[in-house]
């Protein structure tokens, strides 16, 4: 479903990034954290799978994270949540695009209209935003929380903590690599699929909340694997390349600090998921319930 990778790029607008999932389902235990020792590893690390826009009401940072926080002196996310420069050359491309209706067929012009008018929008719109920074707008909404300026970011949040406890901060991903994973999906083709989709995007969402708040893992990794959801080139390209990339990062900065890797909570779960890889490398994954 293109709506999951507009989340995604709604993500990395807020200067975040998604990503939900890393190959087909494998049954895990059910936790958003876990422990990686062994492997030679002087100190354990933590892998915790976020949640990075919420209601407010949904949003919640567990006890327990927060005492993980106090045992490890690196917290990393993928994204270099402190590069300003990273987030202007994002909004950047929330502008609009001229000419960028120009070229369409009459056909798929009366497509676009159709799926605007749905939305209670019309061919304006795009006078004053891109068709990514459209679909950011849209997708919030399918959050439906009471109150839209009470939207929660989980890495902020983290962030913040981690200063408190003066933990270094890393990251796993430059700014050039999310600017391009955004600019490959900023197009009309990629607004009308994800327009297409909108009508059940709140109730996705909705159950995507209630299994992360719960930490069904296993439950958000079966609903984040539905085809509906992701095709398999897009699969490739946002999830499962991204995490052979990560893996390849991982253990040098395990071994330099003990490290809380805060990244999408679809990243842990599947055959091709950051648990099962790290396993793969000789390292012992157990799940973190208090």
């Amino acid at each position: 479903m293109i709506y999951r990778r507009t989340l995604l790029q709604l993500s990395l607008l807020l200067g975040l990034l998604l990503g939900f999932l890393g190959g087909k389902s494998q049954q895990e235990a059910n936790s958003m954290l876990w422990r990686i020792s062994g492997n030679h590893l002087k100190a354990p690390s933590y892998l915790l799978g976020t949640l990075h826009i919420s209601c407010g009401d949904d949003f919640e940072i567990k006890p327990k994270v927060k005492a993980v926080l106090q045992l490890v002196k690196t917290i990393t996310f993928e994204a270099d949540i402190n590069n300003t420069e990273g987030g202007d050359r994002l909004l950047e491309l929330t502008k609009p695009v001229p000419g960028i209706l120009d070229t369409l067929q009459p056909r798929k012009l009366k497509l676009l209209d159709s799926l605007l008018k749905q939305n209670n929008l019309t061919q304006d719109a795009l006078r004053y935003t891109s068709p990514f920074g459209l679909m950011s707008v849209l997708t919030v909404k399918t959050f439906n929380c009471p109150n839209a300026s009470g939207i929660k970011m989980m890495e902020p949040e983290l962030y913040s903590i981690a200063q408190n406890y003066s933990l270094q901060v890393d990251h796993l991903e430059s700014v050039d690599y999310q600017i391009g994973l955004v600019q490959s999906t900023n197009t009309i083709d990629e607004l009308i699929a994800s327009m297409q989709d909108m009508k059940t995007a709140p109730a996705f969402t909705k159950q995507l909340v209630q299994d992360y708040r719960n930490e069904n893992l296993s439950k958000l990794t079966a609903l984040m694997n539905n085809p509906r959801f992701m095709n398999p080139a897009d699969e490739i390209k946002l999830l499962r390349e991204r995490n052979r990339n990560w893996i390849t990062l991982l253990p040098e900065k395990m071994k330099s600090s003990p490290t809380l890797f805060a990244v999408g909570a679809g990243h842990l779960g599947g055959t091709d998921g950051l648990i099962n890889l790290l396993r793969k490398k000789g390292y012992t994954l157990t799940p973190v319930y208090n």
